[in-house]
This record gives C-alpha cells, sequence and structure tokens, in this order.
C-alpha cells in the first residue's frame, strides 16, 4: 500500500523570482534538490510562486478532472528511454480559462494557474521513475511559471568568456555538446548545457545561468583526455548518456549573467578544419525558433517571441562548420569575442 512520506520543502530564487516547492515524495525533493541547488535559499518573501506535487498510487488517484470544455492545444506520443525502450512522457495539453493543464496520462496530471501564478502536480509512484524523469514535470512547471514573469528557455548550451556570451543551439547529433565541452576547458565559464535562461533587460536581452548535470555520449566523450580519463565517481552511468556535473572536471567559476555575444549553430562536417559561415539576421532567427519550448498562451508567445528577435539583433550569428579540429575550436571563437569588445571600445 502506498504511504505518503512527510511534506519537504524547497525554498528558490530564480533569478529574483521567488519560488517555494513542496512534495509528500522524498525522492523527488531530493531529485529537485539536486536540479535546483545553485537557486536554494533560507528564505524568500511572503507571497512566492508555488509548485506543489503530490506522489500517488494511481492515476485514478487525481483530484482534478478535465473540465469538458477544456481546448486540447498539444499532444504528444511520448519518449522511449532506457535497454527497455520504455514510454515516458506521453503529453496531452489542454487551456480552460487561465488553467493550463498537462496530462501525462498513466504518470500523472500537472495544472499550471495563471491567476495565482501556481502550479500543483499528481506523479504516479515518482519513486519508481527514473531520477530525470520524475524532475522533468517539475522542469516543466517551473519554466511555465518563469514564462510568465518574462523568463524563457531554449535547447541551447551557453557560456560567458569575460562577461560575453555565446549560445549554441542545436539538435541531437549536430555538435552542440561538442562545441560548448571544446570552449569550457579552454576557460570559458559554464552557464547551461540544456537550458539557458534568458529575459529582456531594459533594451538589450540578458543570459542567465541554469547549471545542469552535463550530459555526454561515448563518441563526445572521445575527444576530450579529461573526460576519457573521468573515473566513474565524476563521469557517472545514466539513461541514455553519461553524465558529470561541471565543477567536477572543470573547476572554474560558474559564470554570470550577461549579454549574448554570439550565437553558433553547430554542424558536423567531414573536413580536417573546422570553419564558420556569417549568417544573415533572418536566417539565424529561422534558425532558432525551432529551439524555442512550445508557448500555449498567446500573450507569452508573443513577449517570448519579441525577445528572440531582440536576443538574434544583438549578437553575431554564424553557422559553425564543425571538422575533426574539435580541440582547437577556441582559436576560432574567441577572436570573435575579441572584435566585439574592439567595436564596443572604438
Amino acid at each position: 500500500m502506498f504511504m505518503a512520506s512527510s511534506l519537504k520543502e524547497l525554498l528558490l530564487s530564480v533569478h529574483g523570482i521567488e519560488m517555494k516547492f513542496t512534495t509528500n515524495s522524498s525522492e523527488l525533493a531530493h531529485s529537485v534538490e539536486v536540479l535546483l541547488h545553485h537557486f536554494q535559499r533560507d528564505t524568500v518573501a511572503a507571497q512566492p510562486m508555488r509548485m506543489e506535487f503530490d506522489a500517488i498510487e494511481r492515476r485514478g488517484d487525481v483530484p482534478v478532472r478535465l473540465p469538458g470544455a477544456a481546448k486540447l492545444l498539444y499532444g504528444g506520443s511520448g519518449l522511449a528511454i532506457g535497454p527497455d525502450r520504455e514510454t515516458t512522457w506521453a503529453c496531452d495539453i489542454y487551456s480552460d480559462n487561465d488553467l493550463l493543464i498537462a496530462d501525462f496520462h498513466g504518470e500523472g496530471l500537472v495544472v499550471i494557474e495563471g491567476a495565482s501564478q501556481s502550479a500543483h502536480g499528481y506523479l504516479v509512484r515518482p519513486e519508481a521513475m527514473a531520477p530525470d524523469i520524475r524532475v522533468s514535470f517539475v522542469h516543466f512547471a517551473m519554466t511555465e511559471l518563469l514564462k510568465r514573469r518574462g523568463v524563457y528557455t531554449f535547447h541551447a548550451t551557453a557560456l560567458e568568456h569575460k562577461g560575453q556570451g555565446v549560445l549554441i543551439p542545436g539538435f541531437s547529433g549536430r555538435g552542440k555538446t561538442t562545441t560548448f565541452l571544446s570552449l569550457l576547458r579552454a576557460g570559458y565559464r559554464y552557464l547551461s548545457d540544456d537550458h539557458p535562461f534568458f529575459r529582456v533587460s531594459g533594451t538589450r536581452v540578458e543570459i542567465l545561468p541554469y547549471p545542469l548535470k552535463i550530459n555526454v555520449t561515448d563518441h563526445t566523450v572521445s575527444f576530450f583526455p579529461e573526460l576519457r580519463e573521468a573515473p566513474p565517481s565524476l563521469l557517472r552511468a545514466g539513461v541514455p548518456k553519461r553524465y558529470f556535473h561541471a565543477e567536477d572536471i572543470y573547476p572554474g567559476p560558474l559564470g554570470q549573467p550577461c549579454e549574448p555575444s554570439v550565437i553558433l549553430f553547430p554542424e558536423v562536417v567531414n573536413s580536417s578544419h573546422s570553419c564558420l559561415e556569417p549568417l544573415s539576421k533572418k536566417v539565424a532567427l529561422e534558425m532558432i525558433l525551432p529551439h524555442s519550448l512550445l508557448v500555449y498562451d498567446t500573450e507569452v508567445a508573443r513577449r517570448e517571441f519579441q525577445a528572440l528577435v531582440r536576443l538574434v539583433e544583438q549578437t553575431d550569428c554564424y553557422r559553425l562548420h564543425f571538422g575533426r579540429d574539435v580541440l582547437e575550436l577556441p582559436w576560432l571563437v574567441t577572436p570573435l569575442l575579441e572584435k566585439r569588445q574592439a567595436r564596443r571600445e572604438n
């Protein structure tokens, strides 16, 4: 028989936006502590945004029922993970007035309430889920709430170098993480491996850290001697990739919020040398849009699109034809930042 644990509470400040996360699942609480440890605080304001997640025994225990008038916004078939190709994250998303309801079928349900800017989730036996899966529902709820406060995210790696930001969007297999690691090991500072935050600050866009564990394939590991030689205690087994924490292998400090200067769209090519192809703002915007997350609220979508337009307008954008000279990539990228800095000073 399922027995709920005592209530666990986590206080957070995500780039000035205060949140309170509570759950009756010790496993979920631990996973969220690992995910968001950089944002933990001892106290928050009297009225923080709230995320409450209840562990339940079966889907029938969810107390929320979909209203008959709810409008279907999105339907996804889910992801197959692990050696058994288990399907997870099958998701249908509905809207009903100011409610956003994410139905994860047998895994549970999450409700985002616009008026109170709060989220309530019901997860079916989260202790039986892989850690990355159970924490992904909280990540979904958090990013939905942050969008409503003008903080957005998209699929990219991000680094900071002497106050300038480098963004590297890319689908799996395009060399995004390999590009990121080549710069990180050369002294660039870590912002995020997968989901950097960004927001409009004044008339400019600002990139904000969202430090997560770094997932790597065996192919990526093969390029970097420090990863090839890393013990299993640092380079851990995961599903489906291995992973490590940046500070364990690259002990430089976490990068600071900064203005983005360069966007690189990597594409692996069969060449001994990498090269850069300048992109127009129009092409760069078309290329970055598929890497932004789905937005279900019309007004939020409008504001996020405007932020992405500003992001592209203020950066130099390139297609990176990524050759076999993986470890030499900083020699190609750093001069781009130095030229931008020289232009600013002049």
